[in-house]
């Protein structure tokens, strides 16, 4: 080799040491400014200066189309069409929904990638409010006012975060709890400055695989160097795991009455009372949350389970009715609801508002589910009326058509029927439907149905 050619490859070397290195630093930097190129983002805020701003903010980062939402709604109809890298919520939403809620139905509902980030907007007068409450955190959150680079610079860190956790991210949402501990630990030592989400992140994956032994560890020094209510809450979902649920029915009680806007923490301490047979003060708990306990249908098929328990027929009425209407014609629709509220109404010796319901349930159910339903509503009258041959016999004909579907009927169907069997003393087919209950493990709601029919009946034998 020339002494011209061999100079040519060593600073070809060179190049490649020094320089190479350089473009690619040069080139991670352009990709770390430009987290969402190419991807869509999704603002949630009815300002339109708000609105403005962000598209122009997201666009410099990146985005292949900033896309707009004013509520709950909205996001849920956008979400059917698109997928987000990025969702920037302002926290004060139109209707009974804030951003804080949209995040928990999102997650709830697994709606929500691992790969997306989602950041609340919130003034600063009620961030410490919203930060102390929140079980499903947001990735960040941005006070009003905030300037461009800010924004950029809370975009940028997101994605990172995001992309350097991205093994435990994605094993969690994958279900793959009992990898998530191992990971975390890994990453840690990797990247300590994320120890808090990653601790967060290990608690969560031994609660979901039922390590709760660990989990109880964590916590318990976690809470001893600062008291944050999430914690207090995951903790309190380990009492009532391990069934300890007065002294969950105390901690949650402490966060409840700290942080009056905590959600998950009512549902979880109206859970408690009811299984520790204080159905009265579960249902004082929800709605002592106003407004915010009617945002959610679940929430207001619970009011209406407890004010069922507690005997209160306005108040089921009145939640039953709010369920129907707006769980109608959407995915989140039950016949448990209108069989419920029929209930209700022929017990009022009112069966012409339970015939109503049935024009509801056309549009709610299927042919086949809609024939059922109408024969449980059928019996269900007869019964209320005192015609108890008319009721056995029509229970007669309704195992002889359907008898074979039995033991895959709804939940809430095969709870009629058990306490339409008991209540005209057809006790063999009513212990065989509380067997299949059992065995499906339902919860408090339909196992204080069955005690309380199998209770009426003991007692009407005497």
């Amino acid at each position: 080799m020339s002494q011209f050619a061999q100079g040519n490859e060593e600073l070809a070397t060179l190049l490649d040491q020094r320089v190479a290195p350089a473009v690619n630093t040069a080139q991670q930097a352009v990709k770390d400014m430009t987290p969402l190129k190419g991807k869509n983002a999704l603002v949630v805020d009815n300002a339109l200066a708000t609105r403005r701003a962000l598209q122009d903010q997201l666009s410099q980062l990146g985005a292949r189309a900033v896309v707009f939402a004013g509520s709950v709604g909205e996001v849920e109809q956008h979400f059917q069409t698109r997928e987000f890298a990025l969702i920037v919520c302002e926290y004060q939403l139109e209707g009974d929904r804030n951003g804080q809620q949209l995040l928990e139905e999102l997650r709830v509902r697994k709606q929500l990638p691992y790969s997306t980030a989602f950041m609340m907007v919130t003034g600063e007068r009620s961030y410490s409010n919203v930060i102390a409450v929140a079980e499903f955190e947001p990735d960040d959150y941005l006070i009003k006012p905030f300037t461009a680079s800010i924004m950029a610079e809370r975009v940028v860190r997101i994605f990172n975060r995001k992309n350097r956790l991205e093994k435990a991210y994605k094993a969690m949402f994958e279900e793959r709890y009992s990898d998530v501990p191992a990971l975390c630990e890994e990453l840690w030592t990797q990247y300590p400055v994320y120890r808090q989400p990653l601790e967060r992140l290990r608690v969560e994956a031994y609660m979901r695989n039922q390590q709760y032994e660990e989990a109880e560890k964590i916590l318990q020094n976690g809470l001893a160097m600062e008291l944050k209510p999430w914690m207090q809450l995951l903790l309190a979902k380990v009492h009532v795991e391990k069934k300890r649920f007065d002294e969950a029915s105390s901690l949650l009680g402490t966060v409840v009455r700290t942080n009056p806007e905590y959600l998950a923490a009512s549902d979880l301490h109206a859970d408690v009372l009811w299984e520790l047979n204080r159905p009265d003060e579960a249902l004082e708990v929800l709605e002592r949350m106003g407004a915010k306990a009617q945002s959610s249908t679940s929430r207001l098929r619970k009011l209406a389970d407890l004010s069922i328990r507690l005997g209160d027929n306005a108040r089921s009425k009145n939640y039953l009715s709010k369920v129907i209407d707006r769980s109608r014609n959407t995915s989140l629709s039950q016949l448990g609801d209108y069989l419920q509220l029929s209930r209700i109404f022929v017990q009022e010796g009112r069966p012409d508002e339970a015939e109503r319901l049935t024009a509801k349930l056309r549009g709610a159910l299927q042919s086949s589910d809609l024939d059922l339903a109408r024969s449980v509503m059928g019996i269900q009258r007869e019964i209320a009326e005192g015609n108890i041959m008319k009721a056995q016999q029509r229970i007669g004909t309704f195992y002889a058509e359907n008898g074979e579907l039995i033991d895959t009927l709804d939940t809430e169907l095969q709870a009629s029927l058990l306490e339409m069997c008991f209540s005209t003393k057809d006790s063999r087919h009513g212990y065989e439907l509380a067997r299949t209950l059992s065995k499906r493990k339902p919860g408090k709601a339909i196992l204080d149905r069955i005690r309380l029919a199998i209770e009426k009946l003991n007692k009407e034998s005497k």
